[in-house]
Protein backbone atom coordinates (compact mmCIF):
# COMPACT_ATOMS: atom_id res chain seq x y z
CA UNK A 1 0.00 0.00 0.00
CA UNK A 2 1.47 3.38 -1.00
CA UNK A 3 2.03 5.97 1.71
CA UNK A 4 -0.60 8.44 0.47
CA UNK A 5 -3.35 5.79 0.46
CA UNK A 6 -2.15 4.49 3.84
CA UNK A 7 -2.40 7.99 5.36
CA UNK A 8 -5.81 8.59 3.80
CA UNK A 9 -7.22 5.33 5.17
CA UNK A 10 -5.64 6.04 8.56
CA UNK A 11 -7.37 9.42 8.68
CA UNK A 12 -10.74 7.96 7.65
CA UNK A 13 -10.38 5.21 10.24
CA UNK A 14 -9.53 7.80 12.90
CA UNK A 15 -12.60 9.86 11.98
CA UNK A 16 -15.08 6.97 12.11
CA UNK A 17 -13.57 5.44 15.25
CA UNK A 18 -13.90 8.85 16.91
CA UNK A 19 -17.55 9.01 15.89
CA UNK A 20 -18.45 5.72 17.63
CA UNK A 21 -16.61 5.89 20.98
CA UNK A 22 -19.11 8.15 22.78
CA UNK A 23 -22.66 7.67 21.35
CA UNK A 24 -23.16 4.18 22.88
CA UNK A 25 -22.70 5.80 26.31
CA UNK A 26 -24.02 9.32 25.65
CA UNK A 27 -27.41 8.02 24.51
CA UNK A 28 -27.96 6.20 27.81
CA UNK A 29 -28.01 9.43 29.84
CA UNK A 30 -30.75 10.94 27.68
CA UNK A 31 -32.74 7.68 27.54
CA UNK A 32 -32.18 6.69 31.18
CA UNK A 33 -35.60 7.92 32.31
CA UNK A 34 -37.30 6.00 29.48
CA UNK A 35 -35.22 2.87 30.07
CA UNK A 36 -35.89 2.98 33.82
CA UNK A 37 -39.62 3.32 33.24
CA UNK A 38 -39.78 0.58 30.60
CA UNK A 39 -37.67 -1.90 32.60
CA UNK A 40 -39.03 -0.84 36.03
CA UNK A 41 -35.56 -0.04 37.39
CA UNK A 42 -34.97 1.18 40.92
CA UNK A 43 -32.58 4.14 41.49
CA UNK A 44 -29.66 1.85 42.35
CA UNK A 45 -30.02 -0.14 39.10
CA UNK A 46 -30.30 3.06 37.08
CA UNK A 47 -27.20 4.49 38.80
CA UNK A 48 -25.28 1.30 38.03
CA UNK A 49 -26.30 1.41 34.36
CA UNK A 50 -25.20 5.05 34.09
CA UNK A 51 -21.87 4.62 35.84
CA UNK A 52 -20.67 1.09 34.93
CA UNK A 53 -19.28 2.08 31.49
CA UNK A 54 -16.93 4.57 33.13
CA UNK A 55 -15.68 1.88 35.54
CA UNK A 56 -15.11 -0.32 32.48
CA UNK A 57 -13.17 2.48 30.80
CA UNK A 58 -10.77 2.22 33.73
CA UNK A 59 -10.57 -1.56 33.98
CA UNK A 60 -10.36 -2.13 30.23
CA UNK A 61 -7.52 0.34 29.85
CA UNK A 62 -5.16 -1.89 31.81
CA UNK A 63 -5.35 -4.74 29.29
CA UNK A 64 -4.45 -2.52 26.32
CA UNK A 65 -0.64 -2.62 26.76
CA UNK A 66 -0.79 -6.43 26.89
CA UNK A 67 -2.91 -6.50 23.73
CA UNK A 68 -0.43 -4.18 22.02
CA UNK A 69 2.54 -6.34 22.99
CA UNK A 70 0.81 -9.61 22.14
CA UNK A 71 -1.08 -8.79 18.92
CA UNK A 72 0.12 -5.40 17.70
CA UNK A 73 -1.87 -2.23 17.20
CA UNK A 74 -3.67 -3.22 13.99
CA UNK A 75 -5.09 -6.55 15.15
CA UNK A 76 -5.87 -5.34 18.67
CA UNK A 77 -7.91 -2.40 17.36
CA UNK A 78 -9.74 -4.54 14.80
CA UNK A 79 -10.86 -7.11 17.37
CA UNK A 80 -11.88 -4.29 19.71
CA UNK A 81 -14.10 -2.68 17.06
CA UNK A 82 -15.77 -6.01 16.22
CA UNK A 83 -16.47 -6.74 19.91
CA UNK A 84 -17.93 -3.24 20.28
CA UNK A 85 -20.26 -3.78 17.30
CA UNK A 86 -21.53 -7.11 18.65
CA UNK A 87 -22.03 -5.74 22.18
CA UNK A 88 -24.01 -2.73 20.92
CA UNK A 89 -26.27 -5.04 18.94
CA UNK A 90 -26.79 -7.47 21.84
CA UNK A 91 -27.47 -5.11 24.72
CA UNK A 92 -31.06 -4.03 24.01
CA UNK A 93 -33.10 -7.17 23.47
CA UNK A 94 -33.08 -9.35 26.58
CA UNK A 95 -33.91 -7.30 29.66
CA UNK A 96 -31.85 -5.50 32.26
CA UNK A 97 -29.33 -8.26 33.02
CA UNK A 98 -28.19 -8.62 29.40
CA UNK A 99 -28.37 -4.84 28.95
CA UNK A 100 -25.99 -4.41 31.88
CA UNK A 101 -23.66 -7.22 30.75
CA UNK A 102 -23.48 -5.94 27.17
CA UNK A 103 -22.98 -2.39 28.45
CA UNK A 104 -19.96 -3.70 30.38
CA UNK A 105 -18.58 -5.17 27.12
CA UNK A 106 -19.25 -1.87 25.36
CA UNK A 107 -17.35 -0.05 28.08
CA UNK A 108 -14.41 -2.46 27.97
CA UNK A 109 -14.13 -2.25 24.18
CA UNK A 110 -14.27 1.54 24.23
CA UNK A 111 -11.64 1.52 26.99
CA UNK A 112 -9.20 -0.45 24.85
CA UNK A 113 -9.81 1.82 21.86
CA UNK A 114 -9.36 4.90 24.06
CA UNK A 115 -5.87 3.71 25.04
CA UNK A 116 -4.84 2.54 21.58
CA UNK A 117 -5.82 5.78 19.83
CA UNK A 118 -2.95 7.95 21.21
CA UNK A 119 -0.46 5.28 20.13
CA UNK A 120 -2.13 5.09 16.70
CA UNK A 121 -1.99 8.87 16.31
CA UNK A 122 1.63 9.09 17.42
CA UNK A 123 2.65 6.23 15.12
CA UNK A 124 0.81 7.32 11.96
CA UNK A 125 0.84 11.10 12.22
CA UNK A 126 4.17 11.83 13.92
CA UNK A 127 4.75 15.57 14.31
CA UNK A 128 1.04 16.24 13.78
CA UNK A 129 0.09 14.10 16.79
CA UNK A 130 -1.04 17.02 18.97
CA UNK A 131 -3.13 18.54 16.19
CA UNK A 132 -4.75 15.21 15.25
CA UNK A 133 -5.38 14.50 18.93
CA UNK A 134 -7.33 17.77 19.19
CA UNK A 135 -9.20 16.92 16.00
CA UNK A 136 -10.29 13.46 17.11
CA UNK A 137 -11.24 14.61 20.61
CA UNK A 138 -13.38 17.31 18.99
CA UNK A 139 -15.08 14.60 16.94
CA UNK A 140 -15.66 12.62 20.15
CA UNK A 141 -17.42 15.67 21.60
CA UNK A 142 -19.50 16.22 18.46
CA UNK A 143 -20.60 12.58 18.40
CA UNK A 144 -21.47 12.62 22.12
CA UNK A 145 -23.45 15.83 21.67
CA UNK A 146 -25.37 14.49 18.69
CA UNK A 147 -26.20 11.24 20.47
CA UNK A 148 -27.31 13.01 23.65
CA UNK A 149 -29.49 15.53 21.81
CA UNK A 150 -31.18 13.16 19.38
CA UNK A 151 -31.43 9.89 21.32
CA UNK A 152 -34.91 10.69 22.67
CA UNK A 153 -36.37 12.26 19.47
CA UNK A 154 -34.84 9.47 17.39
CA UNK A 155 -36.35 6.83 19.67
CA UNK A 156 -39.73 8.53 19.24
CA UNK A 157 -39.35 8.47 15.45
CA UNK A 158 -38.39 4.79 15.52
CA UNK A 159 -40.99 3.99 18.16
CA UNK A 160 -38.55 2.19 20.45
CA UNK A 161 -35.55 3.26 22.57
CA UNK A 162 -33.90 -0.05 21.71
CA UNK A 163 -33.68 0.84 18.02
CA UNK A 164 -32.28 4.24 18.91
CA UNK A 165 -29.46 2.63 20.90
CA UNK A 166 -28.51 0.45 17.91
CA UNK A 167 -27.70 3.49 15.74
CA UNK A 168 -23.94 3.66 16.59
CA UNK A 169 -23.40 0.35 14.81
CA UNK A 170 -23.86 2.13 11.45
CA UNK A 171 -20.72 4.34 11.56
CA UNK A 172 -18.95 1.53 13.41
CA UNK A 173 -19.23 -0.67 10.31
CA UNK A 174 -17.44 2.05 8.33
CA UNK A 175 -14.73 2.22 11.00
CA UNK A 176 -14.18 -1.54 10.72
CA UNK A 177 -14.10 -1.34 6.92
CA UNK A 178 -11.48 1.43 6.88
CA UNK A 179 -9.36 -0.39 9.49
CA UNK A 180 -9.48 -3.75 7.73
CA UNK A 181 -6.68 -3.00 5.19
CA UNK A 182 -4.33 -2.45 8.15
CA UNK A 183 -5.06 -5.98 9.37
CA UNK A 184 -4.21 -7.46 5.97
CA UNK A 185 -0.90 -5.65 5.62
CA UNK A 186 2.28 -6.80 7.32
CA UNK A 187 2.44 -4.76 10.48
CA UNK A 188 5.89 -3.51 11.52
CA UNK A 189 5.33 -4.81 15.00
CA UNK A 190 8.25 -5.65 17.28
CA UNK A 191 7.71 -7.64 20.42
CA UNK A 192 8.91 -5.76 23.49
CA UNK A 193 11.16 -7.73 25.82
CA UNK A 194 9.66 -8.29 29.25
CA UNK A 195 12.43 -6.39 31.03
CA UNK A 196 12.08 -3.45 28.60
CA UNK A 197 8.33 -3.30 29.17
CA UNK A 198 8.91 -3.30 32.92
CA UNK A 199 11.44 -0.48 32.57
CA UNK A 200 8.95 1.63 30.63
CA UNK A 201 6.22 0.94 33.20
CA UNK A 202 8.55 1.71 36.10
CA UNK A 203 9.50 5.04 34.54
CA UNK A 204 5.83 6.00 34.21
CA UNK A 205 4.82 4.88 37.70
CA UNK A 206 7.68 6.82 39.31
CA UNK A 207 7.08 10.04 37.37
CA UNK A 208 5.29 12.91 39.20
CA UNK A 209 4.13 14.33 35.88
CA UNK A 210 2.51 10.97 35.01
CA UNK A 211 0.58 11.08 38.28
CA UNK A 212 -0.43 14.65 37.53
CA UNK A 213 -1.71 13.63 34.10
CA UNK A 214 -3.61 10.74 35.72
CA UNK A 215 -5.39 12.99 38.23
CA UNK A 216 -6.08 15.69 35.64
CA UNK A 217 -7.52 13.12 33.24
CA UNK A 218 -9.59 11.50 35.99
CA UNK A 219 -11.12 14.72 37.33
CA UNK A 220 -12.01 16.16 33.93
CA UNK A 221 -13.50 12.79 32.91
CA UNK A 222 -15.53 12.72 36.13
CA UNK A 223 -17.09 16.08 35.30
CA UNK A 224 -17.87 14.99 31.75
CA UNK A 225 -19.54 11.72 32.70
CA UNK A 226 -21.52 13.31 35.51
CA UNK A 227 -22.83 15.75 32.91
CA UNK A 228 -23.47 12.95 30.42
CA UNK A 229 -25.08 10.55 32.86
CA UNK A 230 -26.93 12.81 35.28
CA UNK A 231 -27.72 16.23 33.75
CA UNK A 232 -31.06 15.10 32.29
CA UNK A 233 -32.01 13.50 35.63
CA UNK A 234 -31.01 16.67 37.50
CA UNK A 235 -33.15 18.80 35.21
CA UNK A 236 -36.10 16.40 35.25
CA UNK A 237 -36.01 16.59 39.09
CA UNK A 238 -36.81 20.31 38.93
CA UNK A 239 -39.60 19.95 36.38
CA UNK A 240 -37.96 19.91 32.95
CA UNK A 241 -39.54 17.48 30.45
CA UNK A 242 -37.39 14.44 29.59
CA UNK A 243 -37.09 15.31 25.86
CA UNK A 244 -36.17 18.90 26.73
CA UNK A 245 -33.63 17.70 29.30
CA UNK A 246 -32.00 15.54 26.61
CA UNK A 247 -31.86 18.54 24.29
CA UNK A 248 -30.14 20.57 27.01
CA UNK A 249 -27.60 17.78 27.40
CA UNK A 250 -26.95 17.76 23.66
CA UNK A 251 -26.54 21.52 23.69
CA UNK A 252 -24.27 21.41 26.75
CA UNK A 253 -21.95 18.88 25.13
CA UNK A 254 -21.98 20.70 21.77
CA UNK A 255 -21.78 24.35 22.62
CA UNK A 256 -18.12 24.33 23.59
CA UNK A 257 -17.01 22.40 20.52
CA UNK A 258 -16.12 25.48 18.41
CA UNK A 259 -13.91 26.81 21.20
CA UNK A 260 -12.29 23.40 21.65
CA UNK A 261 -11.62 23.17 17.92
CA UNK A 262 -10.22 26.72 17.88
CA UNK A 263 -7.87 25.80 20.71
CA UNK A 264 -6.47 22.79 18.83
CA UNK A 265 -3.61 24.68 17.07
CA UNK A 266 -2.76 26.45 20.35
CA UNK A 267 -2.61 23.16 22.28
CA UNK A 268 -0.37 21.74 19.56
CA UNK A 269 1.91 24.80 19.61
CA UNK A 270 2.35 25.45 23.34
CA UNK A 271 5.08 23.57 25.18
CA UNK A 272 3.53 24.26 28.59
CA UNK A 273 -0.24 23.88 29.04
CA UNK A 274 -0.29 24.88 32.73
CA UNK A 275 -2.14 28.18 32.53
CA UNK A 276 -4.49 26.98 29.80
CA UNK A 277 -5.38 23.84 31.79
CA UNK A 278 -6.04 25.88 34.93
CA UNK A 279 -8.17 28.44 33.07
CA UNK A 280 -10.26 25.79 31.29
CA UNK A 281 -10.80 23.93 34.57
CA UNK A 282 -12.01 27.19 36.13
CA UNK A 283 -14.76 27.41 33.52
CA UNK A 284 -15.94 23.92 34.49
CA UNK A 285 -15.94 24.87 38.19
CA UNK A 286 -18.05 27.99 37.61
CA UNK A 287 -20.45 26.03 35.40
CA UNK A 288 -21.14 23.37 38.03
CA UNK A 289 -21.58 26.04 40.71
CA UNK A 290 -24.18 27.74 38.50
CA UNK A 291 -25.87 24.37 37.91
CA UNK A 292 -25.99 23.85 41.69
CA UNK A 293 -27.68 27.24 42.17
CA UNK A 294 -30.36 26.68 39.55
CA UNK A 295 -31.19 23.22 40.95
CA UNK A 296 -31.43 24.61 44.49
CA UNK A 297 -33.81 27.32 43.28
CA UNK A 298 -35.79 25.00 40.96
CA UNK A 299 -34.92 27.46 38.22
CA UNK A 300 -35.94 26.11 34.81
CA UNK A 301 -35.10 29.31 32.94
CA UNK A 302 -33.57 28.19 29.62
CA UNK A 303 -31.02 31.03 29.59
CA UNK A 304 -29.67 30.04 33.00
CA UNK A 305 -29.45 26.34 32.11
CA UNK A 306 -27.74 27.14 28.81
CA UNK A 307 -25.26 29.48 30.51
CA UNK A 308 -24.29 26.72 32.96
CA UNK A 309 -23.94 24.33 30.05
CA UNK A 310 -21.74 26.78 28.14
CA UNK A 311 -19.35 27.19 31.07
CA UNK A 312 -19.05 23.44 31.68
CA UNK A 313 -18.76 22.61 27.99
CA UNK A 314 -16.12 25.24 27.21
CA UNK A 315 -14.03 23.90 30.08
CA UNK A 316 -14.41 20.23 29.20
CA UNK A 317 -13.93 20.54 25.44
CA UNK A 318 -10.57 22.14 26.23
CA UNK A 319 -9.35 19.91 29.07
CA UNK A 320 -10.07 16.58 27.38
CA UNK A 321 -7.84 17.17 24.31
CA UNK A 322 -5.26 18.72 26.62
CA UNK A 323 -5.14 15.60 28.79
CA UNK A 324 -4.70 13.31 25.78
CA UNK A 325 -2.17 15.67 24.22
CA UNK A 326 -0.13 15.37 27.42
CA UNK A 327 -0.31 11.59 27.12
CA UNK A 328 0.88 11.70 23.50
CA UNK A 329 3.71 14.21 24.05
CA UNK A 330 5.09 13.66 27.57
CA UNK A 331 6.22 10.06 27.01
CA UNK A 332 9.66 9.36 25.51
CA UNK A 333 8.78 6.40 23.25
CA UNK A 334 5.89 4.61 21.56
CA UNK A 335 5.89 1.86 24.18
CA UNK A 336 5.96 4.40 26.97
CA UNK A 337 3.05 6.26 25.31
CA UNK A 338 0.93 3.10 25.53
CA UNK A 339 1.90 2.55 29.18
CA UNK A 340 1.18 6.20 30.08
CA UNK A 341 -2.11 6.08 28.18
CA UNK A 342 -3.20 2.92 30.02
CA UNK A 343 -1.98 4.28 33.36
CA UNK A 344 -3.69 7.67 33.10
CA UNK A 345 -6.88 6.44 31.44
CA UNK A 346 -7.15 3.25 33.50
CA UNK A 347 -6.92 4.86 36.92
CA UNK A 348 -8.42 8.11 35.65
CA UNK A 349 -11.60 6.45 34.43
CA UNK A 350 -11.87 4.48 37.67
CA UNK A 351 -11.79 7.84 39.49
CA UNK A 352 -14.44 9.10 37.08
CA UNK A 353 -16.57 5.97 37.52
CA UNK A 354 -16.48 6.15 41.31
CA UNK A 355 -17.29 9.85 41.15
CA UNK A 356 -20.15 9.37 38.69
CA UNK A 357 -21.69 6.66 40.88
CA UNK A 358 -21.14 8.77 44.02
CA UNK A 359 -22.85 11.79 42.47
CA UNK A 360 -25.82 9.60 41.53
CA UNK A 361 -26.00 8.18 45.04
CA UNK A 362 -25.76 11.66 46.58
CA UNK A 363 -28.34 13.05 44.18
CA UNK A 364 -30.85 10.25 44.77
CA UNK A 365 -30.44 10.26 48.56
CA UNK A 366 -29.47 13.76 49.69
CA UNK A 367 -30.39 15.84 46.66
CA UNK A 368 -29.03 17.00 43.33
CA UNK A 369 -27.99 20.36 44.75
CA UNK A 370 -25.42 18.57 46.91
CA UNK A 371 -24.40 16.36 43.99
CA UNK A 372 -23.66 19.37 41.79
CA UNK A 373 -21.74 21.08 44.62
CA UNK A 374 -19.63 17.93 45.04
CA UNK A 375 -18.59 18.04 41.37
CA UNK A 376 -17.88 21.78 41.57
CA UNK A 377 -15.47 21.23 44.47
CA UNK A 378 -13.68 18.45 42.57
CA UNK A 379 -13.43 20.75 39.56
CA UNK A 380 -11.79 23.36 41.78
CA UNK A 381 -9.15 20.78 42.74
CA UNK A 382 -8.76 20.10 39.01
CA UNK A 383 -7.63 23.72 38.52
CA UNK A 384 -4.52 23.12 40.66
CA UNK A 385 -3.86 19.66 39.25
CA UNK A 386 -4.15 20.98 35.69
CA UNK A 387 -1.55 23.65 36.37
CA UNK A 388 0.86 21.01 37.72
CA UNK A 389 0.23 18.42 35.00
CA UNK A 390 0.49 20.92 32.15
CA UNK A 391 4.12 21.85 32.79
CA UNK A 392 6.68 21.23 30.07
CA UNK A 393 8.16 18.19 31.81
CA UNK A 394 8.76 14.80 30.18
CA UNK A 395 9.04 11.30 31.59
CA UNK A 396 12.65 10.18 31.71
Amino acid sequence: MNQKRHTRLALLALIFISLVLRPPIAAVGSLLHTISTDLHLDPASASLLASVPVFCFGLGAFISPWLMRRFGLNHAMFVTLVVLAVAIAARVWFGYSILLLATILVGLAIAVANVLLPTFVRTDFGDRASLLTSVYTTLLAIAASFAAAFAVPWSQVLGDWKLSMLTPDVPLLFAIAFWWPRVRESEPHIQIAAHAAKDEARAVYRSPVAWGILLFFGLQSLGFYVLLGWLPTMLISIGVAPSTAGSYLGLATAIGIPSGFALAPLIAKLKSLSWLAALASSFTTVGFLLLMLLISQHNTDPATIITAGIMISVGQTATFPMSLSLVATRASSRAQTTVLSAFSQGWGYLIAGIGTFAVGAIGNSIGWTTGALFVALLSLIQVAIGFFAGRNVHIK
